[in-house]
């Protein structure tokens, strides 16, 4: 019996509990259902509230973006090829002895200023004195014998074969004695042009071989700076075509024209050779000194020109923003050449258009502008 009851009681505070669970779910579900009902009834307070401040025109505005702007004009455009060069001399001449023998004299030192034909180094020559001087006495009696049997064979006197004879021996001997003459000449070694003396190899004392050097000339008065151009522009450059050449280490550039224009295309590195000459009297520029050549290769007098970093680019090409009432525009371009961070502008733009040049960061196709003056 006491099972019994206790059986009972136990199931009697399960269905309570179970009871109250039921009530609660349901308390929520309802209270749900009431803040839903105030969240539309908000919503439309506000809609409400909304239309009634715009009636009023007491919304707020719009930001505008601050803008700089600059209307299109034709304005000058050039575009130059930036290219490395060097400085030459042409009259930059390696000496070399043509006659071998003992140096008995260096008649100038480094860095002295020679005129043409000036001896600089003389060679030993009692040897090749003394072979002339013999020569020449050989000569003087292989004449008088020539010219007495010559004027003997003009009187049917002698034979033929004995004036031949005597004719070729004076002719030798005079061949020899020039040859010898010109041999002595050649020991003293004198300076083809005028110029500096820049090296000198030899000293008294030394032996000189033919063929070895024994001084260097220069003359830097005129001078020629070379550069390599690249191929495709073979056609573009001509005669005279105005050139920067700019010398970064000398703090200094000269203005020059294009003087010489290479009609063969070098196969090694696909370029042709440009020449410009300078005037260098006052000895400023050093041969294989480096320069920087700017060379123009297209020239407009009323092109459409931007800077190039208000050019933007996406998937369909390249844009910018041109404000038109107060709004800016996306505008899509062809761009042509580039130079000193300006670009022209070939078509998507005309005369007149007013773009954004400052500010163009900020802004995108719609947003409404403040000009800035």
């Amino acid at each position: 019996m006491k099972k019994l009851i206790i059986l009972f009681y136990t199931a009697a505070i399960v269905f309570t509990s179970c009871e109250n669970k039921v009530e609660s779910i349901e308390a929520k579900q309802t209270k749900l259902k009431t803040l839903k009902s105030e969240l539309i009834s908000l919503k439309g307070s506000i809609k409400d509230l909304e239309k009634e401040l715009n009636a009023s025109g007491k919304v707020k505005k719009v930001r505008k973006i601050p803008v700089r702007v600059k209307t299109l004009m034709g304005e000058k455009f050039e575009h130059y090829i930036a290219q490395a060069g060097t400085v030459v001399s042409k009259q930059n001449v390696m000496v070399s002895s043509e006659m071998g023998g003992l140096v008995t004299n260096v008649l100038a030192k480094e860095g002295d200023w020679v005129s043409a034909k000036t001896t600089i180094i003389a060679i030993d020559a009692e040897i090749m004195q003394n072979n002339v001087e013999e020569l020449e006495l050989a000569w003087e009696l292989a004449k008088t014998t020539f010219e007495r049997q010559k004027s003997l064979w003009e009187q049917e006197i002698g034979s033929e074969l004995q004036f031949l004879q005597i004719k070729n021996q004076y002719l030798s001997l005079e061949n020899k004695l020039a040859a010898a003459k010109a041999q002595l000449q050649k020991l003293n070694i004198t300076a083809p042009i005028s110029g500096t003396l820049e090296e000198v190899y030899v000293n008294p004392g030394e032996l000189t071989r033919p063929g070895s050097p024994v001084f260097r000339i220069v003359n830097a008065d005129e001078v020629i700076v070379e550069a390599d151009i690249a191929e495709k522009y073979a056609n573009i450059l001509k005669k005279n075509t105005p050139v920067t050449i700019n010398f970064k280490s000398l703090g200094t550039s000269k203005n020059a024209k294009l003087d010489f224009i290479g009609q063969v295309i070098n196969p090694d590195n696909r370029t042709f050779k440009v020449n410009i000459q300078l005037n260098n009297s006052s000895g400023i520029l050093k041969p294989n000194a480096v320069a920087s050549l700017e060379i123009r290769d297209f020239s407009s007098a009323n092109a459409m020109v931007v800077p190039s970093q208000i050019v933007k680019k996406d998937m369909r090409g390249d844009y910018l923003f041109v404000a038109k009432k107060g709004i800016a525009e996306k505008t899509y371009v062809s761009l042509g050449l580039s130079h000193s961070d300006q670009s022209m502008i070939l078509d998507g733009l005309n005369l007149g258009d007013v773009i954004i040049i400052e500010g163009y960061n900020e802004v995108v196709s719609g947003s409404k502008l403040e000009l800035k003056k």
